[in-house]
Order: C-alpha cells, then structure tokens, then sequence
C-alpha cells in the first residue's frame, strides 16, 4: 500500500486513520523544509520516530535494529526517544507525507507503548472548525458505535466529556441532540466525534432497509397473476 500527500489537505488524524484501519508495518516519511521525519509502524501503531536529513536515507536500512544501532539507541530507550520527538511530529501542519509498507522488518519483540487511538484523539481535539466540517458536516447526522467499541475506546483514553458524548451515541440521536443534551461547546462535540469516526469507535448510522413480509409478497403477487389472467 502507497500513500502521498500533503499535510494542509490530510491531517495526520485522516492519515493515522489509515494505516490504522489496514495495520500494516512500515515508513511514514514527513518532509518539511530541511527537516525530514521518519515514522516506523509497526501493525497500525508507531513505535519508533528519526530525523534524517536525506530522504533516500530512510530506505537504507530494511531491519529496524540496523536502525536503531545506527541511531545509537537501545530497545529500552525507544520509548523515551518516541516520548520526546512526538510533540514535534503532531505539532506539523505544512509537509508532504508518503507511506511505504513492508519495506521495514521488526524483530518480535519491539511493540508499540503508545495506541494510534490515543494519538488520534489528542490530534481531533485541536481540529479547526474548518477541518471538522470535512467529515460532521450536519447537525442532522446520526451514528452508532461500533461493534468492538469498547476495547477501541479504552485505548483511546477519553477525557470525561468524551465519555459523555460517547453515552450519548445511540443510533438515534442527532448531532443537534448530543450538543443539547451534553450542554457541550458545538465545536468540542464535532471534534470529539471526528476522532471516534478516525478511531473506528462509532460509524454512520446503517439505514435499515424496508423488507415486505413473506404473506404481503405473496398476496400482491396473487393479485398481479390473477391481473394477467384477466386480460
């Protein structure tokens, strides 16, 4: 999987959305200016951040502890050095991104400490009204959770008024009746449910479809057969 762009049209919420939904290992590079970011996934979630000042520098490397060796950093350290480095990368808003998948091989065990979901909903809570209008674009929308909501939802750390918009998502209420209910700012709400739409904690709302019963079918088909025949 190939994924380019630019960070002024797909926020890194819409990108970790992504490579979140399809769990793939690989590279995220961020070039900006003359600072270049690669980003190591590994299964949908980050576990590694470097800067280099050469893109072509990134792919030198198939075996990511060729990488860390070269960095001069230990499996212990990599949390540290990903705690550090993070706010810099989410604090990007200009840059071409491009993703590349398989290219990178982990050992066992290196694991993510931070979940994408957690990520994700740091990033739509700083959403512009602009941005939040791409996807919540009407008061009128309806969603309902997900099937594994739950589990998504305890990664994603929620603040209390997330909770509680969370509650309020029952296929049934509109956008309009979770702003009036939770008494939460407008834009807080739209946020909230953009990063539970990029977490995959809720969906739009499945129309149902309307199915006639087996007798009324077969009622209206008598009718239309004994038409014919009178014909």
């Amino acid at each position: 999987m190939a994924i380019a762009g630019d960070l002024r049209i797909f926020n890194f919420v819409d990108v970790f959305q992504v490579l979140k939904k399809d769990k793939k290992d690989g590279i995220l590079v961020i070039e900006k200016d003359d600072t270049n970011y690669a980003v190591y996934f590994k299964e949908g979630d980050i576990v590694f951040i470097r800067e280099v000042k050469k893109v072509f520098y990134v792919y030198l490397d198939v075996d990511f502890e060729a990488v860390l060796k070269k960095e001069g950093i230990s499996k212990e350290e990599m949390y540290n050095v990903l705690v550090a480095k993070l706010p810099n990368l989410l604090n990007l808003k200009e840059g071409k991104f491009s993703f590349t998948s398989g290219f990178i091989k982990y050992p066992p065990d290196v694991k993510s400490k931070i979940p994408i979901e957690k990520l994700i909903m740091y990033l739509a809570r700083q959403l512009t009204e602009e941005e939040v209008e791409r996807k919540i674009s009407d008061f009128g929308l309806v969603f309902e959770k997900t099937e594994n909501w739950e589990e998504i939802a305890k990664k994603a750390f929620l603040l209390d008024h997330e909770k509680k918009i969370l509650h309020l998502i029952d296929g049934k209420n509109k956008v309009s009746d979770i702003i009036y209910i939770s008494k939460v700012n407008d834009l807080i709400v739209k946020r909230t449910l953009y990063g539970f739409l990029a977490c995959g904690i809720i969906q739009r709302e499945k129309k149902k479809e309307r199915k006639l019963g087996f007798d009324l079918t077969r009622t209206l088909l008598n009718k239309i057969i004994s038409k014919i025949k009178g014909l």
